[in-house]
C-alpha cells in the first residue's frame, strides 16, 4: 500500500507529514476511507504524521520511525511530496487485530456469560448481553492501549 504525503515541517527530531486527502493508495482499485490508517498509524484527526527522525526513544512522541535514515540523507523542503509504503503482510495482520480480535473476544464472552448466567440460575439470556458487552469494552481497550498497539514499519520514496 502506497500513501502519498506532503511534509509540513522538519527539524532536527522530528519531521511533520500530512496525508493526502482523498487520495486513494496508488497500487489500489478501491476508494476507502482513512479509518483505518488512523488507527494503524496512530495519526491525528487531520492526517497530520510526525516520523520520528534520528532517535527511536523518540518514538512516544511520533507515529512512525525513519528507520531507513530517509530524511537524515536526503534533502528535503517544505510542501515537498513524498511517498509511504506499507507491506501488504503488515496491513493484513493489523487488519486481523484490528476485526478478528473482537470478533472472537465478543462470540467468547457472550457464550462464558450465557453459561455462567445459566449455571448460577440466573437468566441466561442478560448474561449473553453482559458477556457481549464486556467483550466489546475489553477489546476496544486492549487495541488502544499504547503497548498493544505496535508501530508499523515504512517505507518512504521521493
Amino acid at each position: 500500500m502506497i500513501k502519498l504525503a506532503k511534509i509540513l515541517s522538519i527539524d532536527s527530531e522530528i519531521v511533520t507529514l500530512k496525508l493526502e486527502e482523498k487520495a486513494k493508495c496508488t497500487d489500489c482499485k478501491n476508494s476507502c476511507s482513512d479509518g483505518f490508517l488512523s488507527f494503524l498509524f496512530k495519526k491525528d484527526s487531520d492526517g497530520i504524521l510526525k516520523v520520528g527522525k534520528n532517535s527511536e526513544k523518540n518514538l512516544p512522541f511520533s507515529h512512525l520511525y525513519d528507520y531507513e535514515q530517509f530524511f537524515s540523507e536526503n534533502s528535503f523542503k517544505n510542501n515537498d511530496i513524498i511517498g509511504v509504503e506499507l507491506q501488504e503482510f503488515q496491513l493484513l495482520k493489523y487488519a486481523l487485530i484490528l476485526y478478528g480480535m473482537p470478533i472472537l473476544a465478543i462470540v467468547f464472552f457472550l457464550i462464558s456469560g450465557y453459561i455462567v448466567f445459566s449455571i448460577s440460575g440466573l437468566n441466561g439470556d442478560i448474561g449473553g448481553v453482559i458477556g457481549f458487552v464486556l467483550g466489546l469494552f475489553l477489546t476496544r481497550v486492549l487495541i488502544q492501549s499504547a503497548k498493544f498497539r505496535a508501530t508499523p514499519r515504512v517505507k518512504f520514496f521521493k
